[in-house]
């Protein structure tokens, strides 16, 4: 089994231009079109049918696509862009990153693998290219750019996704699954979502970033399953910094009437037991500020010396470790002195 990748740019020289040297979306389409595919699921009769689409990354036959394409699926089954239909079977599916590999036993030369590139080197304002099928009318193409980086968006298991890309290209049901692609046509994100309050394309779509997909395919391909770092919080929706705007209270006034520190997510909630606990980290009752119900538990102001701003910074920290790690976090309990905490990463409990 052997994945195409482009080489990952170093983070020190930014986003890597493209414009000057991409294809036009006519040969990118011509080329990977040949490597998308449509996913179709006979469900549960409760479900019923759906589908959506899919991209081949290897020769062995593995297909990535969405978890919630594919969850409760009784049968599924793949359209190649020249028409023919193949079964597949999952190989693993993770919702926390909403990412799926599905297999098909299809002859070499049916399987054109796309290449995977580097979801750190795109740029906002570049330009993309999704290819999917939207709707199930067939393999279809749409172009956009890049509007944001570094979204946070809800995975099927209500978990956090950091680092989304988020594109103006056309994305509507159906599409989820396929890639997104950049001008030279390698892959830079799976879509997944869209922002609407018709159901349709609005203009605001996103795609779970490559690098992330990159570790879940070779997790699920060598386990069948992915294992996430998990600490046992919940966390209050607001940061510090948003509480004082919300509440109309500056710093000076939060510190003196509350007791809180200028920045850090606030823990609402721990799992008894849960890693958090152990190192001393706890939740709170619920107290009123400016009629603003908050569960004043513990602060995480900072982690292995990074500030934090909101609970997405503690997320997307224990995201990027491997359980048995440890996380040095800075933690204040309202009006108290901030104090050092050890925390042990566990494993995501199954079915979170």
């Amino acid at each position: 089994m052997t994945i195409k990748e482009v080489a990952p740019t170093p983070e020190s020289s930014g986003p890597t231009p493209v414009s000057n040297e991409g294809s036009s979306v006519h040969e990118v389409y011509t080329r990977d079109s040949r490597g998308v595919v449509s996913v179709d699921v006979a469900a549960t009769s409760e479900a019923g049918p759906g589908g959506g689409s899919g991209f081949v990354v290897d020769e062995a036959g593995h297909v990535v696509t969405n978890q919630h394409v594919v969850e409760g699926a009784e049968e599924i089954s793949v359209r190649f862009a020249d028409g023919v239909r193949r079964e597949a079977e999952v190989v693993g599916q993770d919702p926390s990153t909403d990412v799926a590999l599905i297999k098909v036993d299809a002859p070499k030369a049916a399987l054109e693998p796309l290449t995977l590139g580097d979801s750190n080197s795109v740029g906002v304002g570049e330009p993309v290219i999704a290819i999917g099928n939207p709707l199930n009318i067939g393999i279809s193409v749409t172009t956009g750019i890049v509007s944001g980086l570094g979204r946070p968006i809800t995975a099927p298991n209500d978990y956090t996704i950091n680092d989304a890309v988020q594109t103006d290209a056309a994305i509507n049901p159906g599409n989820s699954g396929g890639p997104l692609l950049d001008s030279r046509g390698t892959v830079i994100g799976v879509n997944a979502q869209i922002a609407s309050e018709s159901g349709g394309f609005e203009g605001v779509g996103f795609a779970v970033p490559i690098n992330t997909v990159k570790d879940v395919i070779k997790q699920l391909i060598t386990d069948g399953k992915v294992v996430h770092g998990y600490i046992g919080v919940s966390m209050y929706q607001l940061g510090i910094d948003e509480l004082s705007a919300y509440a109309g209270l500056s710093e000076k006034d939060l510190r003196e009437r509350y007791g809180l520190p200028g920045n850090g997510a606030i823990v609402s909630e721990v799992t008894p037991d849960g890693p958090a606990e152990k190192a001393g980290i706890r939740g709170g009752g619920e107290k009123e500020i400016e009629g603003i119900p908050v569960p004043m538990g513990d602060v995480i102001t900072g982690i292995e010396g990074d500030p934090v701003s909101s609970s997405d910074d503690v997320i997307e920290v224990v995201n990027s470790v491997r359980p048995g790690e440890r996380l040095v976090m800075t933690v204040v309990t309202p009006g108290e002195k901030g104090r050092r905490v050890e925390v042990t990463v566990g494993t995501r409990p199954e079915g979170v």
